[in-house]
């Protein structure tokens, strides 16, 4: 059984990828800021949580060999923050959990398959349509630390095939989770389903699915890729 490890599974994509993970087989291990006695408790910016963090999740279920991380916030409000009126502080939140976050829980991963590889090893990191497109409504600080996942990609698939694991991304666009609805209106979201090609809103299992083909042996010879889901709103 594939040993499994989500930063974020409290949230809407968390919570969709760990049961589409666990249906397919896997054993999940979750981490959240939100505890319960199936979540760990765990700040992803704190580098000795993430340490322990996986301590915990290897002793349970193996050494792990599936990153998945969700860990992420936006700005509050369904105003967007103009790059101007932003302050140093409200960067600095947004890029702890979304940027410094993801990059602790996946240098921890690299570093213990380095150590003790694994067939099938492999990471999903979790970006934004909005890092793509530059943002039709997100603030500058949510956009630039989902780009900067984008490159972060890139640099640790070429590192991870030296040891054989595999790094993708997904790229998720408008999904109704409670995140988007924080930073929308009704009014919002219909302008917003008016400009995707499919003409809907997506969900959580659209993103659960997609991470579930990333991880499956049907991939194993794609690594370095952002994969799009986001009902057509950005097309290349």
């Amino acid at each position: 059984m594939r040993s499994v490890f989500i930063s974020g599974v409290a949230g809407g994509f968390g919570g969709a990828i760990a049961a589409a993970l666990a249906a397919d087989g896997m054993a999940i291990f979750g981490s959240d800021t939100h505890a319960s006695e199936e979540i760990c408790r765990t700040d992803v910016t704190d580098e000795a949580q993430v340490k322990a963090a996986f301590d915990q999740a290897e002793a349970l279920n193996g050494p792990v060999s599936v990153l998945v991380t969700c860990a992420g916030i936006m700005p509050s409000g369904t105003e967007s923050v103009r790059i101007p009126d932003m302050t140093v502080e409200e960067w600095d939140s947004v890029f702890a959990v979304n940027t410094r976050g993801t990059f602790l829980c996946l240098r921890e991963f690299l570093r213990r398959r380095e150590q003790a590889p694994l067939h099938g090893a492999t990471a999903v990191l979790m970006s934004s349509a909005a890092a793509q497109l530059g943002g039709y409504r997100g603030s500058a600080s949510y956009v630039a630390s989902k780009a900067a996942l984008l490159g972060l990609t890139k640099i640790a698939a070429r590192e991870g095939a030296a040891y054989g694991v595999t790094v993708n991304c997904v790229a998720a666009g408008p999904v109704r989770t409670p995140m988007l609805e924080a930073a929308t209106t009704p009014e919002s979201v219909a302008a917003l389903s008016a400009r995707i090609p499919l003409g809907k809103i997506g969900t959580t299992d659209d993103i659960a699915a997609a991470v579930l083909y990333l991880v499956s042996p049907g991939a194993r010879w794609v690594t370095g890729t952002t994969m799009d889901v986001n009902g057509g709103y950005r097309m290349q």
